[in-house]
């Protein structure tokens, strides 16, 4: 038998533990070390133990394929060096016009449509993006974003701001990767912008104790 991650679910190891986050309940959780053992087997094509199927099955995370089994954790991303922060410009009325736009945009379907259709929709938006950017845009984006946290603070907003941005960022052709990270003891997640080594929507140093469970 062979198994998938089901449609929605993505996980990262953070030490001896697996993180999922479940997109479509909206929600960050643990396996028992039980059902982590199973994970395990299951990673490395061992689905010998009786029982692993009937635990990882029954916690609705996988589910069966006849293809070959793709279980498989959320890869890493470059250490991040630099941040667009520290080079935002000043931006114009248009960009802001944008920030401001963009902003609403993510509130309203991340509140009253789901994570799970937000992310589908952003992700068929950064497929169509080609690349054909101008780091001034980049710049004053953020520039953009940045005279907007004046108002709102970016505290506690990380997901809705990233999401806007990211929205943003695809107008202008700008190559990037969203990801969403989780971190243990305690636990929280952040969700950020980065381009390469270098943060978008953070100083340099916000991301680095988060391990990414979800990169688009």
């Amino acid at each position: 038998m062979a198994y998938k991650l089901r449609s929605g679910v993505s996980y990262v190891w953070v030490g001896p533990a697996p993180v999922f986050l479940d997109l479509y309940h909206n929600r960050y959780f643990k396996l028992s070390p039980s059902g982590a053992a199973a994970l395990r087997r299951l990673e490395r094509g061992q689905m010998a133990i009786p029982g692993d199927s009937e635990i990882l099955l029954g916690s609705g995370l996988i589910s069966a394929t006849e293809y070959p089994s793709i279980v498989a954790p959320t890869g890493n991303m470059p250490a991040i060096t630099g941040s667009y922060f520290d080079q935002a410009r000043r931006p114009s009325l248009g960009h802001v016009m944008v920030a401001v736009i963009d902003q609403l945009w993510a509130l309203a379907i991340i509140r009253w449509v789901g994570l799970a259709a937000a992310v589908a929709k952003l992700e068929r938006r950064i497929q169509r993006t080609h690349g054909h950017e101008r780091h001034d845009d980049i710049g004053r984006l953020v520039g953009s974003y940045r005279l907007i946290d004046l108002l709102l603070s970016a505290e506690n907003r990380c997901l809705v701001r990233s999401f806007a941005l990211a929205r943003s960022l695809t107008r202008y052709s700008v190559v990037f990767n969203l990801v969403i990270g989780v971190r243990t003891g305690p636990f929280g997640a952040h969700c950020w912008i980065q381009k390469g080594e270098r943060s978008v929507s953070d100083h340099r140093d916000k991301a680095r104790e988060y391990v990414p469970v979800l990169i688009l």
